[in-house]
Parts: C-alpha cells; structure tokens; sequence
C-alpha cells in the first residue's frame, strides 16, 4: 500500500509518500514548502487571499508527484485551517484547483497522528515522554506512558503568531510563552523531551552547518539547552538578512526562528529538561501508519 500525507500547517506545507514493508516505512518522496498559510490569522481570523494562492500552488506541485507515484492521498489540515472564519472556502478552492481533499483534523487527532509517528521511530523511548510540536500558531504537548498518550494539551503559542504579536522582542517573546506554559507544565512529571516540527530540525542543522537537509543527521540527535541558548544568543546579533544567510536556517524561517526558540526553550525551563531529542518523523508518519493499521 502506497500513502501520500500532505499536512498542512501554519507556516509550512509539507507531503511523504511511503510505503510499507517489513523494515518498517519505505520513504519514497518527501518534500517541503513554506507557503506560511496562516499569516496574520490571529490578528484577522481570516487566511490571507495571497496565503491561499502560495498554498494552492504549493499542493498543484503535489498534485502532479502523487500522480506519478500512484499514492492514495491523505491530506490533513491543523492549527490556521481550525481556527479560520473563511475555512470552507478555502477547502472549497482547494478541491476545485487541485482535486485534494483536505480533512481538518481537532488538536486531539492531530497529537495522535504526531505520537504514532514518533513511537514508530524514536526507540530508547523512557516511561515518561512529553512530545511537543512547536508549530506556526500553535504548540501541541503530547504526554505519553508506556507508548500510550496520557494527556494532550493544545495552546495557541506558536512561532508565527509570537513573532507577530512581539515582532523580534526576544524578551517580551520569553514573557509572553512563561506566562503561556506556567499552570500547563506546573506539575509535570517528564522523563524524556522529545520535539518535532522545523523549530528544533532547524537548530540542529544550525549546529551540525548542514548545507542540505540531511534526515541521518537530524533524526534522534540531542540538544542541549546550552546548546540552543548559544544558538539563540548567536542569532539575536545577527539582522534578518544576515539570519537568511546562517548556514542550516531556510531563509523563510528565519524571520520566525526566535520565536520558535524562545518557546523551546520556556518549555525546557518549565519541564525541567536540559535535553531535547529530536524527531523527524511525527504527523506524516501517523498518517501512513494510521492508513495502513486500518487496512
């Protein structure tokens, strides 16, 4: 069985066409854009007319790889979809453009997919696991017992909405996440961090210097927190047009990589982790295993 999953998010839309065999998920294609749909939701609730069209474009080029592969599509949208005043229309021109059927999945099933996918690939998995997902609108936090989810929680803190409600403030962004995080990781009890999502791929790669994207490189690294404050400190100097050209940040994250950090690294402070593992398998993954479970 052949499964194409596109997930589209806040800030990136991103498609795996995989199959399965006995090692596990054979990865065929993988690809990545960043047509930042949910640009200025927050402020306006609606998706931009420019958004929509990046995106539109985005998943015509989809269209025609899943065409040449031959994939039953699954195609899911998160966070700016959800919260979006103009949803159906734009769930409507996806259809008539590009014949993709988009399910907008709540915060719950979203953080089951995530967790299916990481369970599958992370294998010096603890008892106590917290996976979060640092998103463009929104941050998921997916605490997991014996590979079992435990509780999620949802909030609307994100590196797209934070870097526009506190433009590059790093110290209003650290207030604002604080506040946001406090009652939510008071009591947590978490053995392992795990991150998914192009917030801690990104520093990854920042660190490593990485030219090209590399899955080997990235997939079940670990990050110190000294490691991302050095990384954060190092890019706080530097302007956005110097960010753009730091070696490892896709230049259209690096206006809201601070943000992305900045949450990051409040989440450690308040879980009381001083490591990150890294995952690259999360969402797309649960949605292969999720169609191919129910087969």
């Amino acid at each position: 069985m052949r499964v194409g999953a596109i997930d589209i998010g806040t800030n990136s839309v991103r498609l795996l066409i995989a199959e399965h065999n006995s090692g596990g998920l054979n990865k065929l294609v993988s690809q990545l854009r960043t047509p930042r749909l949910g640009e200025g939701i927050h402020q306006s609730g609606y998706l931009k007319e420019e958004a929509i069209l990046r995106t539109i474009e985005a998943l015509r080029e989809y269209r025609e790889i899943l065409n040449d592969y031959n994939a039953e599509v699954i195609a899911v949208a998160t966070s700016a979809v959800r919260d979006a005043k103009n949803q159906d229309i734009f769930l409507e021109r996806v259809k008539d453009e590009t014949g993709i059927d988009i399910k907008v999945i709540k915060g719950t099933e979203e953080a089951k997919l995530s967790y299916l996918g990481v369970i599958s690939a992370i294998e010096d998995l603890k008892d106590q696991v917290l996976v979060i997902d640092i998103g463009g609108g929104s941050t998921e936090f997916i605490f997991g017992k014996s590979k079992e989810i435990s509780e999620f929680n949802s909030i609307n803190l994100g590196a797209v909405r934070l870097t526009e409600s506190y433009n590059e403030n790093v110290e209003d962004m650290r207030k604002e996440a604080k506040r946001m995080l406090a009652d939510l990781l008071k009591d947590s009890n978490v053995e392992q961090l795990i991150g998914v999502g192009g917030t801690v791929t990104t520093l990854v790669s920042i660190r490593e210097e990485l030219e090209s994207y590399d899955y080997n490189s990235i997939h079940g690294a670990d990050l110190s927190k000294r490691d991302i404050i050095k990384i954060l400190d190092d890019l706080s100097l530097l302007s956005l047009k110097e960010r753009r050209e730091v070696i490892g940040l896709e230049a259209k994250r690096a206006d809201i990589i601070l943000a992305g950090i900045v949450i990051l690294l409040e989440i450690m402070e308040a879980s009381g982790q001083v490591t990150v593992k890294v995952s690259d398998d999360s969402i797309l993954e649960g949605i292969v295993y999720g169609a191919i479970n129910r087969k």
